[in-house]
């Protein structure tokens, strides 16, 4: 892997032998705050929807003629743009990303307001979206991430083209960087391609975000009526630390024994299994740049609610009481490690996005190599330790389910 900075552009490269196909991503931040939360919504969605020169069919047309894969993902942490394509290519794709990102029109404002607005209700017909959303809103209220798709429909209409325009302006002139992993022969001759045509990638200003991690959280059941609903939808969880905590590989580990390693799992194997709980039931450890939190779910017989909490407060008692053995850590220990190599290191896009994430979250470039090298020290104190520390607080709990199953 080499870091380089080409003509005022910061480039991370990795040169993967006997890979097709080039991956390309964009990383943009900016530190700005903006009157109307959610604006990065919809200058992601805009993004593709035409230049000074091209509308969206003709760019989504000559795009695909050519093969050539590009997405937005817009985060509160970040604006990512991907491209995957053949080596040859690779010019022209650079070329359209670069239009779109200094001469997108965002003439189309409108019509993805109205279609976020639409998108949105829809999604929240889904009882696992609704409940979900309901928690994310909940857990993460005082700051960012409480940021959901229901909160941005409340001020949406307030927002203006103006907003999003001004919001990619910071970001262009942000924090950003390009990671690619590719098979190049000439390298030098190939960056300094790159550079010359992403001169949107120009002029990076570095600084470290200024966001605090979210630390402190109200607890509390909060239960929402959906009387169509054929199970009941429960969301549990608590804020924990994030990426650059020393217990962050701990909770990794955590995380895999309790609920997170599928069928092997404690929370599947007993209230899934054992005692019938469960059409879905996990674990899972969410992190962003500035928060992390720790979440059980179970879609369930609504008949089933107060069995299932007392399932969720049984199997963390349990994983102090009856701790895992060194079969069952070392066990979750390779489980995490080889889904980490299966989503992670297997094709150009993982790396490309892995790397540029690494960056963009100040995490060094080895960081993957270092936080591996933790999980495999993890003990069976460590595990017993962080349940004791993060999970046997008052939880926010979202409960979803019929009106007459509620009542407890």
């Amino acid at each position: 892997m080499k870091y380089l900075e080409i003509n005022d552009t910061k480039i991370v490269f990795e040169n993967i032998k006997e890979t097709p196909r080039c991956a390309i991503y964009l990383y943009f931040e900016t530190n700005e705050k903006f009157p109307f939360d959610g604006v990065h919504v919809l200058e992601g969605n805009l993004l593709l929807q035409g230049t000074k020169t091209k509308n969206s069919e003709q760019i989504a047309t000559e795009l695909e003629n050519s093969g050539i894969e590009v997405s937005i993902d817009s985060r509160l942490d970040f604006l990512k743009v991907s491209i995957v394509c053949l080596n040859e290519d690779v010019e022209f794709a650079l070329e359209t990303v670069n239009d779109l990102m200094l001469n997108s029109t965002f003439n189309t404002f409108d019509k993805e307001v109205f279609k976020f607005k639409g998108e949105t209700m829809s999604a929240m017909d889904s009882p696992v979206a609704k409940a979900s959303d309901a928690f994310y809103r909940e857990i993460f209220k005082n700051g960012k991430y409480s940021l959901t798709s229901t909160k941005i429909l409340e001020t949406i209409d307030k927002m203006t083209k103006e907003d999003v325009i001004k919001y990619h302006n910071n970001l262009l002139s942000g924090r950003k960087i390009i990671s690619i992993a590719a098979d190049i022969d000439n390298e030098n001759d190939f960056l300094n391609m790159v550079s010359s045509k992403l001169s949107c990638m120009k002029n990076s200003n570095d600084f470290k975000n200024s966001g605090d991690e979210i630390k402190t959280y109200t607890p509390g059941i909060i239960k929402i009526t959906k009387n169509d609903a054929k199970q009941a939808q429960i969301f549990q969880g608590f804020i924990v630390p994030g990426l650059y905590d020393k217990d962050y590989a701990k909770l990794c580990v955590l995380n895999n024994i309790l609920g997170a390693s599928g069928l092997s799992s404690r929370l599947f194997v007993e209230l899934r299994d054992k005692k019938g709980l469960a059409y879905t039931v996990r674990s899972s450890y969410k992190t962003m740049k500035h928060g992390a939190c720790f979440i059980l779910y179970i879609g369930t017989e609504p008949a089933n609610i107060k069995k299932s909490l007392e399932g969720f407060r049984y199997e963390i008692e349990r994983i102090i009481k009856e701790p895992p053995d060194e079969k069952e850590l070392k066990g979750a220990i390779e489980n995490y490690t080889g889904k980490f190599k299966y989503f992670y290191t297997q094709t150009n896009s993982q790396i490309a996005g892995a790397n540029g994430w690494n960056w963009i979250c100040n995490l060094g470039f080895d960081y993957h190599e270092k936080m591996l090298a933790e999980i495999k020290k993890v003990t069976i104190k460590d595990v017993i330790e962080c349940a004791k520390k993060y999970l046997l607080k008052e939880p926010v709990t979202i409960v979803l389910a019929p009106d007459e199953f509620l009542k407890f």
